[in-house]
């Protein structure tokens, strides 16, 4: 793949995931706020096709996960929990 393609993908990568921590330390002290469950459900959704785009299935899989998972939160079938806020920041690093 194009260097440059893989720098673009990166340097969109890293701003998401800014986000995603940013967000995520946000539900910590409010872990109903729906913009904030729903900014982490697109960090996760938008990181995913774009894994998938520039070819790094193992990213788009591993946040389909956590899409999948936020989309639960989004819907009421799950809480967010002092776990699982442990989990979207441990998945950021191991995105990085």
């Amino acid at each position: 793949m194009n260097d440059k393609f893989r720098e673009t993908f990166k340097t969109e990568a890293l701003e998401l995931l800014q986000t995603l921590e940013t967000t995520a330390l946000d539900l910590e002290s409010d872990p109903e706020n729906e913009a904030s469950i729903s900014s982490v459900f697109r960090v996760m959704h938008t990181i995913k096709g774009s894994g998938a785009m520039f070819g790094y299935q193992h990213i788009s899989r591993f946040t389909h996960e956590l899409e999948t998972v936020m989309d639960d939160v989004r819907q009421g079938r799950m809480q967010v929990t002092q776990q699982l806020i442990d989990i979207l920041l441990t998945s950021r690093d191991h995105i990085l």
